[in-house]
């Protein structure tokens, strides 16, 4: 199956690692849902769903963020989620050599001459978390 991504003459490979036949994509554990995801800029990258381990460190993350001096509740919930967008690229979004593609330091820039595409990846990695939540709750 392929599914249309931006821009709309691109196209995201779905794909389970190891899990699905033919070879597994290098960096993804068994049974960690994966997309090669093609970019104007990147070539074709990885974009794996997130470890359980990751999913908790994400979790109490957030949970301790407190309002910074000057920030009201709703500011600290905002620079919470940058966060995590800027962690999820840095661990989830692979080369091809299954390490991940750039460091968070690496992400901050490239987010901000490229905006679109980092935003286009983390919502891959987004779909990609949720799926394999699901697939966990069946």
């Amino acid at each position: 199956m392929v599914r249309r991504t931006n821009p709309p003459t691109a196209a995201a490979v779905p794909s389970l690692g190891a899990a699905v036949s033919g070879p597994a994509l290098p960096g993804v554990p068994e049974g960690v849902p994966a997309e090669q995801v093609p970019t104007q800029s990147l070539g074709t990258v990885t974009v794996r769903g997130a470890l359980f381990t990751e999913v908790l460190s994400d979790d109490v993350l957030t949970a301790r963020v407190k309002p910074a001096e000057g920030e009201d509740e709703q500011a600290a919930a905002v620079r919470a989620t940058v966060e995590k967008t800027v962690r999820t690229l840095a661990r989830q979004v692979l080369g091809a050599d299954g390490l991940p593609l750039k460091t968070y330091a690496e992400w901050q820039v490239f987010g901000v001459r490229h905006r679109d595409e980092a935003l286009h990846l983390f919502n891959v990695a987004s779909r990609l978390n949720s799926s394999a939540e699901d697939a966990e709750k069946n």
